[in-house]
């Protein structure tokens, strides 16, 4: 498992960026959400999904994220330099420590990605060999599989409605940066 983080820390391929991170409450979920905007990298992050390529990070490009605290899902939504929308990108934590100043994460391996309006799930088969090594415990990797069959199901059953929050979320956090 890997410790990941709002900031970005261990991301290297961006030289430079531009972020915010605020707190976030929306009825009982208390978290934080953030907008990043990449300045420069050392090259194009690309991504495949059956035929298509797809960019996900370039000079320009913004990356929103929301974590509740103590959920099991980290939020990632990318922008291109226009503020179009690309994807939704769904870790399986272990549970977020959001209300930190640089809210945390343990990656539970396990991704569900929302993209030209299907919902993939990734990674499964490096959280199976996570708990065939004794790198994850039953626990969590049972918990794991809960939480992503309950994002799968929520991302598929509420797609427009998810893009069209996350869009909101981006309008409102990029006025801020951009000032």
């Amino acid at each position: 498992m890997s410790k990941k983080d709002m900031l970005r820390s261990a991301w290297t391929r961006v030289r430079s960026k531009k972020q915010i991170i605020r707190e976030f409450a929306c009825g009982e979920h208390k978290g934080k959400i953030s907008l990043l905007k990449i300045l420069e990298l050392s090259g194009p992050f690309v991504r495949r999904y059956e035929n298509r390529e797809i960019v996900l990070a370039d000079a320009g490009y913004y990356w929103l994220q929301l974590a509740e605290d103590r959920s099991h899902a980290w939020f990632t939504v990318m922008f291109d330099d226009q503020g179009r929308f690309i994807e939704i990108y769904v870790d399986v934590t272990d549970g977020n420590d959001a209300l930190a100043e640089n809210p945390t994460f343990d990656d539970m391996y396990l991704d569900y990605v929302v993209a030209d309006g299907k919902v993939y799930e990734l990674d499964r088969d490096e959280l199976e060999e996570a708990y065939a090594s004794g790198a994850v415990t039953k626990e969590q990797y049972e918990t794991a599989l809960a939480e992503g069959e309950k994002i799968r199901k929520n991302l598929t059953e509420n797609t427009e409605q998810a893009i069209a929050f996350f869009t909101e979320q981006y309008e409102i956090l990029k006025h801020e940066l951009e000032q």
